[in-house]
């Protein structure tokens, strides 16, 4: 009792934990300072242009009303590798064997978690959540738990057990790899591996599971739990804490790296709110070293300049005034 007691405050305030800082990194990034335009190409979303050009590729742009932006071709395009991996899947066909069961049991195993939720919250309202219950609220929502909760575990274990080998043993992989990831890796083969061993060997109908659930929004204590199962809630619990601190907030980053890098393209126009993002930037000082910057101060002399100093004109002016 006192031990179940002892789990369910961690996981309180853990989880409370994985809240601030996730919503903190969120924060961080849509604060972060207006980024360089990569003006890669194809832009997803641009419906008169199926080459996935741009508004910019016209003559005089700047006069003319922007047209063909759709957000559901943005939208489209992100599902596909959300999804999917479709870059993986045409690019590198051998790790994306790897990478894409890794990823479905993660997407998997949200969704169990999220009918775990359902399922306490249909409990805590008299509801007989079973294979046998009267209600087909609850019967249905016990089977869906058991498929998805077996097949996120299996598909994991499988995932990340393969992508842990294939990067010890691919040298091709290893200088790209720290050592923090072989962690990382690790620690979710931990979590599907405890998840898949309670269920085989202490939970075959996460019905533990879902009662452990329920006494959090009951504030009850449990019985009883198998120590695998305390296992899997510790890992996932400091999992949860420890993920809005590490690379693996890669996912989370997706959007801004697609919708508001790669694929923005917002004309810089008098008085637009771009405008108004660049102008305390463009007070900065150049801290650059190279020779034909060190008369200036700000960026917004660059800025002013005739020719800019990243151009093969700018250098070879440079080369000039040095020799």
């Amino acid at each position: 009792m006192i031990i179940m007691e002892s789990i369910q405050i961690a996981t309180y305030a853990l989880g409370l934990i994985f809240v601030i800082a996730f919503a903190s990194k969120g924060i961080k990034y849509a604060r972060m300072p207006i980024h360089l335009r990569w003006e890669l190409y194809p832009l997803a979303g641009e419906t008169k242009r199926p080459w996935g050009g741009s508004y910019l590729e016209e003559p005089e742009w700047w006069t003319k009303p922007r047209e063909g932006k759709s957000l559901a071709g943005e939208l489209k395009f992100m599902g596909k590798e959300v999804l999917y991996f479709k870059e993986y899947f045409d690019k590198n066909r051998g790790l994306w064997y790897i990478v894409y069961p890794l990823h479905v049991g993660i997407f998997l195993f949200i969704g169990f978690f999220a009918l775990l939720l359902v399922g306490a919250l249909t409990m805590v309202a008299d509801v007989n959540v079973s294979g046998n219950s009267s209600n087909a609220w609850g019967e249905f929502l016990y089977y869906l738990t058991l498929i998805v909760g077996i097949a996120a575990f299996i598909s994991g274990t499988i995932g990340a057990l393969s992508l842990f080998l294939r990067k010890v043993i691919d040298k091709t992989m290893s200088p790209y790899t720290r050592r923090i990831e072989y962690l990382n890796i690790l620690l979710v083969l931990a979590i599907f591996l405890t998840g898949l061993i309670s269920w085989a060997a202490a939970d075959s109908t996460f019905t533990i599971a879902r009662e452990y659930m329920r006494s959090l929004f009951s504030f009850k204590e449990m019985d009883r739990a198998d120590g695998v199962i305390i296992a899997h809630i510790i890992l996932l619990a400091l999992f949860l804490t420890y993920l809005p601190f590490t690379n693996m907030m890669h996912f989370f980053a997706k959007f801004f790296t697609y919708h508001m890098v790669r694929w923005d393209d917002a004309p810089q126009l008098r008085g637009s709110e771009i405008e108004r993002k660049l102008s305390p930037l463009l007070n900065q000082q150049v801290t650059w070293s190279a020779t034909h910057l060190q008369d200036i101060e700000r960026w917004s002399d660059v800025a002013k300049s005739n020719v800019e100093p990243g151009t093969t004109e700018g250098r070879r002016k440079a080369q000039k005034e040095e020799i």
